[in-house]
């Protein structure tokens, strides 16, 4: 197992465009084997999109940035708890969670473009956003953190809201008194659906916060980008000026 589990994180690693070849060569020599359910489970594997083959190479390459993006995002999960629990100071902890978390995908989303630049692939905002994205979204769900971990993305993770929120108990309401029995198990049956019902708008508004958020961050990420670009082609145009008024002051020669 050891030995198939290294062969599978190998075709993770492999450059993008040699995923496809790779993967089938491994499992013919399963079938070869005599392990037809594992090389069946090989030919099922997915190649990567770009975006996720990019991450992939940052769990490998940088793994002390992917394991704070992890850490940032067990942190945010909590908070978001806290704060749908309406505890103490959960609104401070859950913005300096949130932020904890932004900067995290930030450094990560800038070690991805390198990696994409050494590759020799384009780092357009596109592919940047799409990873910066599956970052947000792997870092607060329990299979896209295992894969994030593991190395193993074979596409986009998609933000569903806040996964901290699914199985959230909110705390009980007062139960008021009851001259029955029955009295008393229809008010517990009330209080229940009241809970129910607070607790569906609470996701819901998490899941709108959470999009817009997503949303602005991304759009602050992109116009980033767009300045850094202006910033270096300016820098370039100056370099170029300052070159030909330099040979513009040069005595002549002649």
């Amino acid at each position: 197992m050891a030995k198939f589990d290294h062969e599978v994180d190998r075709l993770f690693e492999l450059p993008l465009e040699e995923f496809t070849a790779a993967r089938n060569d491994l499992a013919r020599r399963l079938k070869g084997d005599g392990d037809a359910a594992a090389a069946d489970e090989v030919k099922g594997l997915t190649k990567p999109s770009v975006a996720a083959w990019t991450i992939n190479q940052l769990s490998r390459q940088r793994k002390d940035a992917v394991a704070a993006l992890l850490a940032a995002g067990a942190n945010l999960r909590e908070a978001q708890e806290r704060a749908l629990q309406s505890r103490g100071d959960a609104g401070d902890a859950l913005r300096r969670a949130q932020e904890e978390e932004r900067r995290a995908i930030r450094a990560l989303t800038h070690e991805a473009q390198q990696i994409l630049e050494d590759a020799a692939r384009s780092a357009s905002s596109s592919v940047l956003d799409r990873i910066s994205s599956t970052l947000r979204a792997a870092a607060v769900s329990d299979a896209g953190r295992a894969a994030l971990e593991a190395g193993r993305l074979s596409g986009d993770v998609k933000p569903s809201g806040f996964d901290a929120l699914a199985g959230l108990e909110l705390a009980d309401a007062p139960r008021r008194g009851a001259a029955g029995g029955g009295d008393e198990l229809a008010e517990r049956r009330r209080e229940k659906k009241e809970r129910e019902r607070r607790r569906r708008e609470l996701r819901d508004r998490a899941r709108k916060l959470e999009t817009e958020a997503a949303e602005a961050e991304q759009e602050a990420e992109r116009a980033e980008r767009a300045a850094a670009v202006a910033r270096s082609a300016a820098e370039k145009k100056r370099r170029v000026a300052d070159e030909a008024q330099q040979e513009l002051e040069e005595p002549d020669s002649a």
